[in-house]
């Protein structure tokens, strides 16, 4: 198996070949719902080409909701209202990671208080 990453915009990638080895299948699937369980997506890859995903449940879903809040364009006016686009896989990282820090210093001062 190829390790690509371990979170889901880092998919770790699983070989079609060891999907279809009879010793090492079940394993490699056992080993590909438990990398969903926790938070990992898994691709699938055959002769060379990535053909699937294994996701963590209710990823697909969030995705689903996020295309169409996004293809909606009465609703990303009313985003926009509220808070400014922010658009760009760093930029987005960028955001995630200030609103973490600011969730993280929040707590801290609840504890301290």
């Amino acid at each position: 198996m190829r390790i690509l990453g371990g979170v889901s915009d880092q998919p770790v990638s699983v070989s079609a070949d060891e999907l279809h080895a009879v010793g090492q299948q079940a394993a490699v699937w056992e080993d590909a719902v438990r990398r969903a369980e926790q938070g990992e997506t898994v691709a699938v890859f055959a002769h060379g080409e990535h053909v699937a995903d294994v996701v963590p449940s209710g990823e697909l879903d969030r995705l689903r909701e996020t295309i169409d809040v996004l293809s909606d364009p009465d609703a990303m006016r009313d985003l926009e209202k509220i808070e400014p686009v922010v658009r760009g896989r760093d930029a987005i990282q960028v955001l995630i990671d200030e609103r973490i820090a600011v969730r993280a210093r929040d707590r801290a001062a609840a504890l301290r208080d």
